[in-house]
């Protein structure tokens, strides 16, 4: 919405102020250079500037909700003759109906094209500059706008993609839970428990951006307590994260999926215990979270829907605008993936 310029206080009183003072000036004027006795003179200047100051007014309104097409801004500049000639006209009937003086209305008379002139540089400029004021201002809300709409459709994608990230984390441990069934239904029970009190935490916090790493390592905790049900001791996490970092802010849901891929791909292929270290530290204010893993170049691990790492990596990029994350490398049989955490202020 673009405002009127006069709707502000203090620009109605500084025009206000103005007219005041070019009615004083008119009147000096008057009647230093033409004899013109002081109240005479101001009677004139009165109406006239009063006058001026209602066709100012009157054309910032109307400005204000009509604004003419591209390639027809230039008929905006016949508004200023068309006032100042009914201006003209209108002071002309008041002030010498007021007035009845021989000298006066002669005076009057020889200075109508100076009146009229003045009047229509006042309204051409009060014109253009409501004219600029509007066009800026509908620019200024355009991109409101468009900004408006480019947050809520990012919101709207992060909305998506942590709700397509239950069912794909439900979607495994269901089948984690439907392969201890048969063979061990006590540890399938306390899978369906423990991953019951996991959705439970998520849904309680949805709708956060952020939060701390502190919590995150909660819920990660929690997710690998499931894990650790179906693997038992073949599974060893370690995590080596000083209490100074437990407060940084990051995005809920973000190490289960990168913690998930180091698990699927370690385990496979292997009947050997797997460890995965986890460690974080903080330089020029990012935080960087690594997770390793060892893995065999050789062995091809089953093939999923590969949203989880994709989807880390597109959340990364919508809140932050980066591209350069996650990195992820494989040497010496090791597998390690670094997030970077800018740090933000919320």
């Amino acid at each position: 919405m673009v405002i009127n310029p006069l709707a502000y206080r203090k620009n109605t009183l500084i025009l206000l102020l103005c007219l005041l003072a070019l009615a004083g000036v008119q009147s000096y004027g008057m009647f230093r250079y033409y004899g013109i006795p002081m109240g005479t003179g101001s009677i004139d200047a009165v109406i006239s500037w009063f006058f001026v100051g209602a066709l100012v007014f009157f054309t910032t309104n109307t400005l204000s909700y009509y604004h003419p097409s591209r390639g027809k801004g230039l008929y905006v500049l016949m508004l200023p003759l068309v006032l100042a000639y009914l201006w003209l006209k209108l002071t002309d009937v008041l002030i010498l109906a007021i007035i009845n003086d021989a000298d006066y209305i002669l005076f009057f008379d020889s200075s109508a094209f100076y009146r009229f002139s003045v009047c229509y540089l006042i309204l051409a400029g009060t014109t253009l500059f409501s004219f600029i004021w509007y066009q800026l201002g509908e620019k200024e809300g355009e991109q409101r706008r468009k900004e408006e709409t480019e947050r809520m459709a990012k919101e709207a994608e992060l909305f998506k993609l942590r709700q397509q990230l239950q069912p794909h984390f439900l979607f495994n441990s269901l089948n984690s839970i439907n392969s201890l069934i048969g063979s061990r239904p006590q540890e399938a029970r306390t899978m369906v428990q423990q991953l019951s009190d996991f959705l439970r935490g998520t849904l309680k916090r949805e709708d956060q951006r952020f939060i701390t790493l502190g919590e995150e390592l909660d819920y990660l905790k929690l997710y690998l307590d499931i894990e650790q049900v179906r693997f038992g001791h073949r599974l060893k996490v370690e995590i080596d994260c000083e209490e100074e970092y437990l407060s940084w802010k990051l995005p809920p849901l973000i190490l289960q999926p990168i913690m998930e891929n180091a698990i699927k791909f370690g385990l496979y292929g292997t009947t050997e215990n797997l460890v995965i270290t986890f460690a974080c530290k903080a330089e020029d204010n990012i935080l960087l979270l690594t997770i390793n893993n060892p893995y065999d170049s050789d062995m091809q691990p089953p093939k999923g829907t590969g949203f989880g790492l994709r989807s880390v990596k597109r959340r990364l990029y919508l809140l932050y605008t980066r591209t350069d994350l996650l990195e992820m490398s494989g040497d010496d049989g090791q597998f390690i993936v670094r997030l970077k955490v800018p740090m933000v202020n919320v």
